[in-house]
Parts: structure tokens; sequence; C-alpha cells
């Protein structure tokens, strides 16, 4: 079994060995939808001159920049309790890297009763410094995020939005900081806005794209399944109130008609075998007879002349609208020996066959604490339920529960 490791970096010097003695707890929160952050508790110790350590510390002063690995090691590494290292980071998965924004000293009266909480957030938190109000003519919604966080010194990779913004049709303001702004942009075309380390350079990349459904899934997540049991908990919620078709329209002052946008499916892959469509619509076609579309939302959209505009607005919340299962758990992580990452598939098994299967995991939380424990708790949904006869599970059949368990 390999040993778990962490190892903490300030402005791209490795934190000493000292360090890793005094953490009382280390926190990374990874997520689709916010920034990244991490919260770190160290304990300090008053000094015979009056002092207390790490409270005048140039390491933590804000908005120092901050990187956290976390892994998995076979041997080496030191015997600190969150196990910092001293013979390379092969088997870390970089979580974090960004900057510290808040420091909290709690000082006790009694001998060590003394802690220093240090915050910070990932790259995104030099993007929220300044509320702008700027036009953007001309171009298309992945155009602008280039342009936008390029300023920043970051690398861009984007998926290419369809709609240009013609001047003559839409003026595109932007009226707010340029992060609200970037990840607005990114919902309106279904896609996701995120800033993750590049493993092999160690480069922070901006991304700018669609839920990865098809990639490889990370190694599977197991509950109530043998000694392939990795999963402390496990449950999911199944909600039915979710629009099936999307519509909206706007007036074409051009040629005084109206532009309809529309969409009744989603246009991501199904990660099981029965979507809302199927297990809703039928039900709701024997209870109501629609004047328009079953379970029909209507969107208030930009007023534009392009008809583009309306239909990428419309899809992308029927593809938001898809993902009717929710799920949420907790890790052995001793048993799991990997590191969950979010915004990438993963297979769990166990849940019978209407809940095992692909899920794309949303958000990571990873504690890990000064007796060596460490704890991933996590997010997920689906867009379809059932299996599909797709899935490649490591171990066990179907993702069903066995029948010695």
């Amino acid at each position: 079994m390999a040993n778990k490791a962490c190892q903490i970096a300030f402005d791209d010097e490795a934190a000493d060995e000292d360090f890793y003695g005094d953490i009382v707890s280390l926190t990374v929160e990874e997520s689709t939808t916010t920034a990244g952050t991490f919260h770190l508790q160290l304990r300090s110790v008053h000094q015979d001159d009056g002092s207390w350590t790490y409270l005048d510390d140039d390491q933590l002063a804000l908005f120092t920049k901050v990187s956290i690995q976390i892994g998995f090691m076979s041997g080496g590494g030191l015997s600190a309790a969150l196990g910092g290292l001293t013979n390379g980071n092969d088997g870390l998965e970089p979580v974090f890297d960004g900057y510290i924004t808040a420091v909290n000293v709690n000082l006790g009266s009694q001998p060590g009763n003394a802690f220093i909480d240090v915050m910070g957030t990932d790259t995104s938190v030099l993007m929220s410094l300044e509320e702008k109000i700027v036009t953007w003519p001309n171009l298309s919604d992945s155009d602008i995020v280039q342009q936008i966080v390029s300023d920043y010194g970051v690398q861009v990779e984007a998926d290419d939005t369809a709609t240009v913004h013609d001047e003559n049709d839409t003026t595109v303001i932007q009226r707010g900081t340029d992060i609200q702004f970037v990840c607005e942009l990114a919902r309106r075309n279904s896609l996701e806005f995120y800033f993750e380390t590049d493993k092999d350079s160690g480069d922070v990349v901006a991304f700018l794209r669609k839920p990865q459904l098809d990639g490889t899934p990370q190694p599977d997540l197991a509950i109530q399944f043998g000694d392939d049991s990795n999963l402390r908990s496990f449950s999911t919620r199944l909600s039915g109130q979710r629009p099936l078709n999307v519509k909206t329209e706007q007036m074409d002052v051009k040629e005084n008609s109206p532009n309809i946008g529309q969409a009744s499916d989603t246009q991501f892959d199904k990660l099981g075998d029965k979507d809302v469509n199927a297990l809703v619509g039928d039900q709701l076609d024997r209870l109501v007879t629609p004047r328009e579309a079953q379970a029909q939302m209507l969107v208030l959209g930009t007023p534009t002349s392009d008809a583009t505009e309306l239909q990428t607005l419309a899809q992308a919340v029927r593809d938001e609208a898809a993902w009717f299962i929710d799920g949420q758990g907790e890790i052995n992580s001793d048993a799991y020996q990997a590191v969950l990452r979010p915004r990438r598939l993963v297979l769990i098994k166990g849940a019978g066959k209407q809940y095992s299967g692909k899920y794309y995991v949303t958000s990571v939380a990873h504690q890990l604490r000064g007796d060596g424990s460490y704890t991933q708790k996590f997010e997920a949904r689906r867009n379809a339920r059932d299996l599909d006869g797709t899935e490649e599970f490591g171990g066990g059949d179907l993702g069903l529960p066995l029948t010695e368990v």
C-alpha cells in the first residue's frame, strides 16, 4: 500500500520538513462552479522572546503564491504526519495553485492552544479584483475569453463558440469583474471555465470547454462491494422537476419577424441508459396535455437579430436541465489509493443497476490532518440513469452488490 503524501510550496519554494509537523489540518476544495480554495491550519508556539511562530513569516504574506500537491507514494518521503516529500513528486496530483487571500490568528491562553488559519483562492482571484464596464464588439464569446484571460499571462485552451456578435446586431457589454463575466459567457454556451495545473509542465492553464464526458474514467468507487469497497458513504437524489423543452423568442427588428431558439434534448453524451425524457416524458404525456410542448421553459434572451445566439442560449439551459441525478459520498482514501479529481468521469459500483455507472465529478474536498488521515468528499452528477452496457468496471460485475456483502 502506498503512503499518503503532500507537498506545499510558497513562491515555488517547497516548505521545509519542520513546517509539516506544525500542520493541524489542510483542506483543499476543487469545484466546477466555484473557485478552488485551500484552508491551512498551523499550530503556533509562543517563543521566549515574546514572538509567535509563523506570525511574522513572510511566506504567509497576502498574495504569496501557493502550490499544493497530494498523492500516494510507494516508499520514500518523510515520516511526518503529512508526508512532505524529499525524493520527487511523480505520484502527486496538483490540486491547488493560487494565492493567499486571508490569514486568521487565534491565540488561546493555554500552551498548545494557538493557531493560524491561512486561506487562499486559485488563480481566478486575480480576475476578481476590478469591476469594469467594457464593450466587446465583433467577437465570439470564446474570442472574448481568450483576450481577457491572456492579459493575465495564463495559457488558454478554449472550445470555439459559434456566434460572432456583430455590433450591428448585438453589443456585448461587460459590467462586473472579469471572472464574473467570463463565467457568464461560459454558462450561456454550455461550457465550463476553470483553472487547472498541468501535471507535466507545472503551468497553470485556463480552460473554457464542454464537460469531458468521453475520457477514461478515474479508478472505480465502490460501496458494499466486498474487498473492492472504498466508499464510506454514497447517496443520490433523482429529480423529475426538470424542463424537457426550452424555448426563447426575440423580435428581429431588421426583418420584423420573430427569431426562435428551441432545445428538447441535451447535446452531451448520456452517462446511462435512460435520460430525463425517457423517465419523465411518457409519464407526463399520460397526465398533462400541453398547449405547445411538454414541461416547457420560456427563457428571456438578450435582444438580438442573430437566431444562432438564441439557439445557443436555449441549448445551454436544456443541457443544464439534463443533469437530473446528483450524487455525493465520502471516500476511504486508504482503500482507494488515488486522488479523485473534479471535471472527470468516475465509475461507481455497488449501488444497483439504476444508480451504478458513470458519474461526472463536480467537486472534491480533500482534507489531510496532522494525524496522517486523508479524507475525500465528493459530489457528482448524471444525465441518465441505469447501466447502458458501455461501462468498463475495474472489478466485479455490472456494479451490482455482491451477494455475500
